[in-house]
């Protein structure tokens, strides 16, 4: 049961077997931490474009599973006939993995072409299944070659499998926790493909199968090249890294309007954008809320803010109520800290700025204290609203953080006509669940009614605690069921936006 002249039977006799065997087993730890590390930077990978909602997540496992699967019946067969070495699979593998780095455009144009979800199927088809599915042929090369007898087979096979999965869990915590945060993904998918050829050379060594070990280094080298290569940053781009929590870059360019403006973009959305001559907002949401709230900030002593990226709207608040206390919740403490370094938040001191980092829910249910105003901006993704944090149960959360007459602003965005209307219609029923009054109010009069724009909602206890209507309504009806912690289906809703085709102005 081994592979032609490379089985156990082709060590000295005397030789001490062990050696050989922690190789393999390394072999299968090795290829199990690659699996991982792929699919969690292929995810990230493709975020600028479908974001870390349920689908891309979904595409991504889907092919990384369906790759597995494929590869593991084939292996057994390639291993059985003999003519293909493992170095040759760990060699494709190791190639194959450099095709992300090279094609960081092609979820773009598969999206454009395909659509969001068949989009994000085939982006990570192209993209992740060929090195996976040579991941997947690994574990029946090694059972084959660790088994001396069939009386063993079952516990080398179960072996073998112990150290594949290993590797995965251990690539699960070490590319989440350290190596994401740690390395650009161009560099980071780059040494995977280069540790896979060291891979290659190293089961050359044991299976006695001519690797190429000189090639395969070269090789190695190149990839790291690479990836280094790739992750120079755009000219118009100050600062990109990876979080815990997203792929974070701050840019700097001028806008049409002549004026330039610094943005700090999540996951592909730009999440924050100020111009750069004086700090205030350049985002529509953001001039078109301090436009509705007017003359009643200055009413206003207090605020939450849930989501805070770089801090320009809190920070406006402040300029236009410098005794306000303003609380912001966000999740992560990187953008933090670059809202400090790059944004109008660092320019001076803020003390009546406080920023939580800790999820939203949790601060809600943690924190007693109460406001005269909560902010809703949080967002995934360019469309994208965390499912949590618009469910029934959040929004009675932030109703009881509110004094009586308090206000309930948030920020989404929905095209006013058409399928993709869906999860603003829900949403305005969840709403009505738990405030009085609810408006839904658009940001820019002059975007038309079937292109994607920011919508400012304002709800409160009843009519009078709201301000008035300056700018128009939305004109879209609350309706169906109400979003639930137990039913809460965002992301399908809002993927009818993009299904139906990204209208943006």
């Amino acid at each position: 049961m081994h592979e032609p002249a490379s089985g156990a039977g082709d060590s000295d006799p005397g030789g001490d077997p062990r050696p050989r065997r922690a190789g393999l087993l390394a072999l299968a730890f090795g290829s199990g931490f690659a699996v991982m590390t792929i699919e969690i930077a292929g995810a990230r990978l493709i975020a600028p474009v479908f974001g870390l909602s349920a689908v891309p997540w979904t595409a991504v496992i889907g092919v990384i599973l369906s790759a597995l699967a494929v590869g593991s019946h084939l292996g057994g067969r390639l291993a059985d006939a003999g003519r293909v070495p493992l170095a040759a699979v760990l060699a494709v593998a190791g190639f194959s993995a450099a095709i992300p780095v090279l094609g960081e455009g092609l979820p773009w144009l598969a999206r454009d072409v395909l659509g969001f979800i068949p989009g994000a199927l085939g982006s990570s088809l192209l993209l992740f299944a060929p090195p996976v599915l040579c991941l997947g042929a690994v574990v029946p090369y090694l059972v084959q070659a660790d088994t001396e007898s069939l009386s063993s087979v079952g516990r080398r096979a179960g072996d073998v499998s112990a150290a594949a999965t290993a590797g995965s869990i251990a690539g699960t915590f070490a590319t989440g926790f350290v190596l994401l945060p740690a390395l650009p993904l161009p560099v980071l998918l780059a040494l995977t493909g280069a540790a896979l050829l060291m891979m290659a050379a190293l089961s050359g060594r044991l299976l006695r199968r001519s690797a190429g070990a000189a090639r395969l280094l070269a090789g190695a080298v190149g990839l790291g090249a690479l990836g280094l290569t790739a992750a120079r940053p755009a000219p118009d781009t100050l600062h990109a890294e990876q979080t815990l929590y997203a792929s974070v870059r701050v840019t700097e360019r001028a806008w049409s309007n002549g004026r330039t403006v610094r943005e700090m973009w999540q996951n592909g959305g730009s999440s924050s954008a100020e111009y750069v001559d004086d700090g205030e907002p350049a985002h529509a949401y953001a001039t078109a809320s301090l436009a509705l709230l007017g003359g009643r900030l200055a009413q206003i002593e207090s605020v939450l803010v849930l989501g805070g990226a770089a801090l320009s709207l809190p920070v406006a608040f402040q300029r236009r109520g410098p005794d306000m206390r303003i609380d912001v919740v966000e999740i992560d403490p990187a953008v933090t800290d670059l809202a400090r370094r790059y944004f109008a938040y660092g320019r001076r001191p803020h003390p009546g700025i406080r920023v939580f980092h800790e999820d939203g829910r949790v601060f809600l249910r943690s924190d007693g204290t109460t406001y005269d105003m909560v902010y809703l901006d949080v967002f995934d993704h360019l469309l994208t609203v965390p499912w949590t944090m618009v469910t029934v149960e959040a929004l009675r959360d932030m109703r009881a953080r509110l004094r009586p007459d308090g206000l309930f602003v948030a920020n989404v965005l929905s095209p006013l006509v058409g399928p993709g209307t869906g999860f603003l219609e829900r949403f305005g029923a969840t709403l009505a669940e738990v405030f009085d009054e609810v408006r839904v109010h658009v940001a820019d009069p002059s975007v038309a009614r079937d292109v994607t724009q920011n919508l400012i909602v304002i709800a409160g206890a009843g009519a009078r605690a709201l301000p008035g209507p300056e700018r128009p309504l939305a004109g879209v009806e609350p309706s169906g069921r109400p979003l639930t912690d137990a039913w809460a289906p965002v992301e399908y809703l809002q993927a009818k936006v993009l299904v139906d085709g990204l209208g943006w102005d």
